[in-house]
């Protein structure tokens, strides 16, 4: 098209490929386009000392009759061919060469026109873009095609001097034709305007990319229709297009952001060509835009994405390394990897090999061989060495790019961690160790009560309990009653986290007779809880039968003292009052508070004997023990309204603090009826998860805490020795005339 058009005979296309001048094409209008491609200094049939000098200078070099230019006279080519008309044009992209077109026609002189060569300019800086962009050959070919059979009828018309010129007329307005079609049919946007910025044409690409009718376009500026006021960026490109109409030639190209009709910005690289007029004034401008948006806003993603990782990279907790699969060498790494093999800054490391960091260098060997192999190594735990010598622990995770040999990769150091699971491992071994020691049975529950695993204890239980238990329920071992009594105490440990301590009867461990136990219930992971029990029957057998004897000797203590002298009483009054005549009335008197004094003692005692023998809490548990108290105390005071309450869900506490807590609750309510002359008592127990609580109070006169006499506070001396044998908090609240509140907590 370029041959035709511009009037020429022949024509080469010289491209820059890895920076060294190639022939890509070469036409004439006598035979085919030949390409094939081979170095300029090869090619005879192109004046190459022109080339060079394009190539150098980066001008356009148009010669009316070359044969006579004395500086190319001794130019082999030129001379043989007898050169007339020639133009060799410089492709340039950015102010850079990426090529060079020739052309020369032998038939005529002055063939190359100044207005050719503008319309040649425009088409080059179109051309050097398309050639940069996307080498679209498949289009070319056809138009070479059609080229070709033109060229084929011009040659065969050029036969004849006369009938050269008009053909070549013809030629000159189809070219002109031809460049307004191409124009039109472009895919950039092409524009041109006067030095003012009026634009005089734009294409249709152009109308429709950027949104205008061509009426509603044409006529107007620059700067009221596709300059925006600023630039997104902030840049103000007014001045810049201001200078760009005063001297064109200072701006081939450029790019910038332009406005669509609808408010959208596009981004745009153009290329200028100034027009001059036969006085070589600059008359227009012709612009040639090719949208880029896409092209910049991926490159914006690429400048962000690139930050962002960079960060990471630069400051990641982890070692980042790249290193040469050939010699491991360190190409790359960041200031967390200098840091781990002890040195300040990555700039240190970078050249260093990495092998000799590795304790054992088969491990590293090891390593690549895996990468190799699978193309990664995750997780590898390895020993490395500082620069200083320290040792330490790395894990480590790798690719392989086989095709750049490098290999990429992240270390950690896991030293406390490997610390940590050797001192782990050690107490497992020992904790092992001493639950295999332990002479009693212990065995793990999940919170459904399944036996998870169990050591016998005593070696009489052997493997076959072990067998017996693991993998069954407690419905499967026990009987219902029992088993959901054992599976409550479970599941109270795991909802309050608290270890439990209970005691329990069991029928089925040894068999034909009862073991009493005393067990631990310990909260573990996952909702488990470690279950120790200890035979205690031999130990309960004397603590009752140790109890029994004390009682029954305080009893007979009791029975054989206070009841005795008490009788004695009774009956020294009942023998002096039928001696003693002489003032009956006053004497009867006497005896008769006396003869009362002793029957109270009498009962006083009698009550004490029955106070110190099994009851209540042997019948049942504490809050029932306290409600049947309760009840006794509620039909004998008839003037005392007593109220009793049981908050939140009960549970079984040791029995010792049972025991205790029983005395406090029957202490607190003797002292109330006797005491207080209260018409109004409460007593109320508390299971929260954390704590138990005992509350006794009443509304009656109340007293001084702080000066209540020693004679007068036995009792309460008493309760708070209980408090202090079971590790409770007693606490007594009271003012004269304001009721007394006594409140005992206890930590399960």
């Amino acid at each position: 098209m370029v041959i035709e058009n511009a009037g020429a005979e022949t024509g080469t296309l010289v491209l820059l490929e890895e920076d060294q001048l190639t022939v890509m094409a070469q036409c004439s209008g006598s035979r085919q386009c030949d390409l094939e491609k081979f170095a300029v200094a090869d090619c005879a049939t192109i004046p190459v000392s022109v080339i060079r000098l394009v190539e150098r200078t980066q001008k356009t070099l148009v010669f009316d009759d070359a044969v006579s230019e004395s500086s190319f006279s001794t130019d082999p080519y030129i001379q043989k061919q007898q050169t007339r008309s020639l133009l060799c044009l410089p492709i340039l992209k950015q102010n850079q060469l990426i090529g060079i077109l020739y052309l020369e026609n032998n038939l005529s002189t002055g063939v190359f026109t100044s207005d050719r060569l503008q319309v040649l300019k425009l088409l080059m800086a179109q051309a050097a873009i398309s050639l940069e962009n996307a080498r679209l050959y498949e289009q070319l070919e056809d138009y070479a095609e059609t080229l070709e059979r033109k060229v084929e009828e011009q040659t065969q018309a050029l036969q004849q001097e006369i009938a050269e010129r008009q053909q070549t007329e013809a030629a000159l307005r189809q070219s002109e034709a031809n460049y307004r079609n191409l124009l039109q049919t472009a895919n950039s946007v092409i524009i041109c305007y006067d030095t003012q910025g009026r634009i005089r044409y734009i294409n249709d690409y152009g109308v429709k990319l950027l949104g205008y009718e061509e009426h509603q376009i044409v006529g107007r500026t620059l700067f009221e229709t596709i300059i925006p006021d600023i630039e997104t960026s902030g840049r103000d490109v007014k001045p810049f297009v201001r200078d760009l109409l005063r001297n064109p030639q200072s701006y081939p190209q450029g790019e910038g952001e332009n406005l669509c009709r609808d408010g959208r910005r596009v981004w745009m690289v153009w290329s200028n060509q100034a027009i001059f007029n036969e006085q070589g004034e600059v008359v227009e401008i012709l612009s040639v835009g090719n949208d880029t948006t896409q092209r910049k806003q991926a490159e914006e993603a690429l400048q962000r994405s690139e930050a962002k990782f960079r960060a990471i990279f630069e400051n990641s907790q982890v070692g980042i390394f790249r290193t040469r699969i050939s010699d491991g060498l360190i190409l790359n790494a960041n200031q967390r990897l200098a840091n781990l093999l002890g040195f300040d800054s990555p700039e240190e490391i970078i050249g260093e090999h990495c092998v000799g960091y590795f304790v054992s260098p088969s491990d590293h060997q090891q390593s690549i061989e895996v990468l190799k192999r699978d193309g990664e190594v995750r997780s590898y735990e390895v020993q490395m060495r500082k620069r200083d010598g320290t040792l330490f622990w790395g894990l480590s995770s790798s690719y392989l790019n086989a095709d750049d040999d490098y290999i990429e990769g992240v270390i950690a150091d896991i030293s406390d961690r490997k610390q940590a699971e050797a001192a782990l491992q050690a107490s497992e071994a020992e904790l092992r160790a001493l639950f295999l020691a332990i002479p009693d049975p212990l065995c793990v529950y999940n919170a459904e009560g399944q036996v998870i695993d169990a050591i016998p204890g005593n070696p009489s239980y052997g493997e076959e309990y072990r067998e017996k238990y693991i993998g069954k329920t407690l419905h499967q071992l026990y009987a219902k009653e029992q088993a959901d009594e054992f599976l409550s105490y479970i599941q109270q440990v795991v909802k309050t986290q608290q270890v439990l301590t209970v005691e329990y009867t069991e029928c089925q461990w040894i068999a034909r007779r009862e073991v009493r136990f005393s067990a631990r219930i310990a909260p573990i992971r996952h909702k488990q809880v470690i279950w120790l029990a200890r035979d205690i029957t031999l130990q309960k057998q004397a603590e009752a039968a140790s109890i029994l004897d004390e009682r029954n000797r305080m009893a007979r203590e009791i029975h054989d003292t206070l009841a005795q002298a008490f009788t004695g009483i009774l009956a020294q009054v009942g023998a002096a009052k039928q001696v003693l005549t002489d003032d009956v009335e006053a004497t009867g008197a006497h005896l008769d508070l006396i003869k009362e004094l002793a029957r109270t003692g009498l009962t006083e005692a009698r009550r004490s004997v029955v106070a110190l023998r099994p009851q209540l809490l042997e019948e049942g548990s504490l809050q029932s023990a306290l409600h049947r108290l309760v009840t006794q105390i509620r039909a004998a005071a008839n003037d005392t309204t007593l109220y009793y309450e049981v908050k939140g869900t009960a549970y079984a506490l040791p029995t010792e603090v049972e025991n205790n807590l029983l005395r406090m609750g029957q202490e607190a309510l003797t002292n109330a009826i006797k005491h207080a002359n209260a018409d109004e008592i409460r007593v109320e127990l508390v299971y929260d998860r954390d704590q138990f609580c005992l509350r006794v109070r009443d509304n009656g006169q109340g007293f001084g805490v702080g000066s209540l006499p020693s004679s007068e506070g036995f009792g309460l001396l008493g309760m708070s020795e209980r408090a202090e044998r079971i590790d409770a908090q007693l606490t007594i609240r009271s003012q004269p005339g304001q009721g007394t509140e006594i409140v005992v907590t206890v930590n399960p």
